[in-house]
């Protein structure tokens, strides 16, 4: 089964949105003067925080991009604020602009601004790393869904039997730990074992009980079991058999975990960086 029948949501690079905002922005003031194009990304930013935020179950998507967006608006009224005023005559309201004194100053935006790159480093990794986690999310299932061959639904909440694997419990912690460096899955440790968690849904960033989202367990005794979220088994119960999609990610973790016994952990990132 190849990738076509992965069905996976469009990640926009990071560049490309303001790049095409910055270019549309100057094609609208050269030919109509107007700013337009600032408020429409500004919205963009906070809906897509806000939807991102909704869909993670983090609420720092929605404080990062929503600010982002504010900060954009302020910029445009301190900056612009007549033409603004101006801009709001097709829409029905009509304001003179001799008669209001601008109250965004620009020392109100500049605090604006200093607030928001106060904010970055703050939410700004709990937001990138939910996103990493996500794209890393998509590459296992791409990959563990490459070898089954059949496509009959079957969903079960039920964690499924992978087999098992002789490693220390030291051994599997440090697998564990090199897989959360490269922000690929969340491990979870508990007495029992460790989970290591991911999903294309709600972030494991979010989670309270490892049952919330995919994982793949191990306990001390070397038992490996696998545990599909249904968000993410949604994305193919057209298109693969339940049991085999577990065995399959049981196997691709059982692979990951020789390549890690063995020092040969590149050849991880090597396949994820391949999908």
């Amino acid at each position: 089964m190849n990738n076509s029948l992965f069905r996976s949501r469009i990640n926009w690079n990071v560049w490309v949105p303001p790049l095409i905002f910055l270019a549309f922005l100057i094609l609208e003031k050269e030919i109509f003067g107007t700013y337009y194009s600032s408020w429409i990304y500004g919205l963009v930013l906070c809906l897509y925080g806000i939807l991102y935020s909704l869909r993670y179950r983090l609420w720092q998507p929605a404080i990062v991009f929503c600010l982002a967006g504010i900060t954009l608006w302020h910029y445009t009224l301190a900056a612009h604020f007549t033409v603004a005023l101006s801009m709001l005559s097709p829409l029905g309201f009509h304001i003179d602009p001799g008669v209001v004194q601008n109250p965004f100053s620009m020392g109100l935006w500049l605090a604006n601004l200093l607030i928001f790159l106060v904010t970055l480093p703050v939410f700004g990794p709990a937001v990138i790393k939910a996103f990493k986690l996500e794209l890393s999310a998509k590459k296992l299932f791409g990959i563990a869904a490459q070898t089954v061959s059949s496509a009959s639904d079957g969903f079960t909440s039920r964690p499924f039997h992978a087999g098992n694997m002789e490693y220390s419990k030291d051994q599997f912690a440090g697998f564990a730990q090199f897989l959360a460096g490269h922000m690929i899955v969340h491990p979870v440790f508990t007495e029992s074992g460790t989970y290591l968690t991911f999903s294309m849904g709600k972030s494991p960033l979010a989670i309270h009980e490892s049952s919330e989202v995919s994982y793949v367990a191990a306990d001390h005794s070397g038992i490996l079991t696998v545990h599909i979220a249904a968000w993410d088994y949604k994305r193919f119960r057209k298109e693969l058999t339940f049991d085999q999609f577990c065995e399959s990610m049981g196997m691709v973790f059982r692979r990951y975990m020789n390549y890690y016994l063995n020092n040969q952990e590149n050849r991880i990132i090597t396949e994820l960086k391949s999908t």
